[in-house]
């Protein structure tokens, strides 16, 4: 089956193919383009934002290009390193953060934009506790001009002149100016360019004024009552490309711990059910699983494959992994009309409060008997098992779809093996 385009594919092929673009860098090692073209084909506004390296058009992942911005209306395109991957430590130690008592004005149970993330890190002292500071005052937020500044990025040289940047959080405290870059759904990776602006803005704002404070660069991400924050640096201030993350920290506004006890206790009374007749989960990140749940829970309506693909910014396949691990666990639908939505378990479970949610979530994994045989084999044996192990322990399960003999049941079991590890990275030991 072949492929269905998106506009933007669509769209970008012609004037790759009206302007020339790909015979014209292979003399030079750039490309100029303004707004006004794109609008020809397609509002530029939808055509440029790629937050996220599989947002990006299909002729730009195929040429290994990528654009920038350069001016207010004007964008620059070239075989540039914009993205750097999210990695997450598996070792970093979760943190607890609690809203003050007098703070009643936001629903922490119901955080559902970046904005009130931002804001909930704030009062809950987890931005103090990340920066190492006692105090800090919330000082900037939203659009505004770049300035000039020159940089180097993959050995091209551009020069950005009053484009425009936003910055979803700036805060300030005797030393530091902290700007904030804020998500609240997960992704692999995120465009460089998103810190990197502000960043140079920022520090040459400083340097003009004579003022002795340290920009410092931070990614924040929140989903499922759990704050992860990451500081970066560019070890050249001249090149995007030199970004290091430095730093890293996860905060969680959960109240209650899920206990080895209690998890025990879980796993032996669990009373099995039927394995669906669905495909089973391929997805080793549950984490997006539930952010997918969560999406569908605050928007409160069906969404198809290519609008949730819009608001992670992946492409439609991802959102296919995600569903059909959803659709396994009967949290979701996904009806005639090729839409997902919440199922009556979905909406029970995603109705309730953060730390209720964990462990109906736990309850719920442990009721289908491969997850549940993995993890008692693990309580048992103190160890993860391995996947050759796994696949002695669920080879008499009825998987759909999946065959015993063949490279996908290793892959499958190498699912039940990270799902497992996500409950007990909730156990407080």
């Amino acid at each position: 089956m072949s492929k269905t385009k998106s506009k933007n594919d669509i769209a970008w092929e012609k004037i790759f193919e009206d302007y020339s673009i790909l015979d014209s860098l292979k003399g030079s090692d750039s490309f100029n383009i303004t707004a006004s073209q794109i609008n020809e084909y397609r509002e530029a506004r939808l055509m440029t934002k790629f937050d996220f390296q599989a947002q990006l058009p299909e002729i730009f992942k195929n040429n290994n290009l990528a654009i920038l911005p350069i001016a207010r209306g004007s964008y620059i395109i070239g075989k540039f390193n914009l993205f750097t991957k999210i990695k997450n430590s598996k070792k970093i130690k979760t943190i607890g953060a609690k809203k003050p008592d007098h703070i009643e004005s936001i629903d922490i149970e119901n955080i559902s934009s970046e904005t009130t993330a931002l804001l909930c890190a704030n009062i809950c002292e987890i931005l103090t506790s990340f920066f190492e500071e006692e105090s800090i005052t919330h000082v900037i937020g939203g659009r505004m001009g770049s300035g000039d500044f020159n940089f180097e990025v993959s050995n091209v040289k551009i020069e950005v002149s009053k484009s425009q940047i936003e910055i979803d959080g700036g805060f300030e405290s005797d030393t530091s100016i902290y700007l904030i870059e804020v998500k609240n759904l997960i992704h692999d990776d995120f465009l460089i360019r998103q810190i990197y602006y502000p960043y140079r803005v920022w520090t040459k704002k400083l340097e003009e004024r004579g003022v002795n404070k340290k920009v410092r660069n931070i990614f924040l991400t929140y989903y499922d009552g759990v704050f992860y924050l990451r500081e970066y640096v560019f070890r050249d201030i001249n090149k995007p490309d030199s970004i290091e993350m430095i730093k890293e920290g996860k905060y969680s506004i959960v109240k209650d711990s899920l206990s080895l006890a209690r998890l025990k206790e879980i796993v032996d009374n669990a009373i099995f059910v039927e394995e669906p007749n669905v495909p089973f989960p391929q997805s080793n990140d549950i984490d997006k699983t539930i952010n997918l749940c969560e999406l569908l829970f605050y928007k409160n309506t069906k969404m198809s494959k290519e609008e949730i693909a819009k608001e992670f910014r992946f492409v439609p396949r991802q959102a296919d992994y995600y569903g059909n691990s959803a659709l396994y666990f009967n949290l979701v639908n996904y009806s005639e009309d090729k839409r997902y939505n919440l199922t009556e378990l979905g909406e029970k479970i995603f109705s309730k409060p953060i730390e209720q949610r964990q462990f109906e979530l736990v309850s719920l994994i442990m009721k289908y008997e491969p997850f549940n045989i993995v993890m008692k084999s693990y309580l048992t044996n103190g160890v993860c098992p391995t996947v050759e192990e796994v696949k002695s322990l669920i080879r008499d399960c009825k998987l759909h779809g999946v065959g015993k003999d063949k490279t996908t049941f290793g892959r499958r079991c190498s699912t039940v093996i990270t799902w497992t590890n996500w409950i007990l990275d909730r156990v407080e030991v």
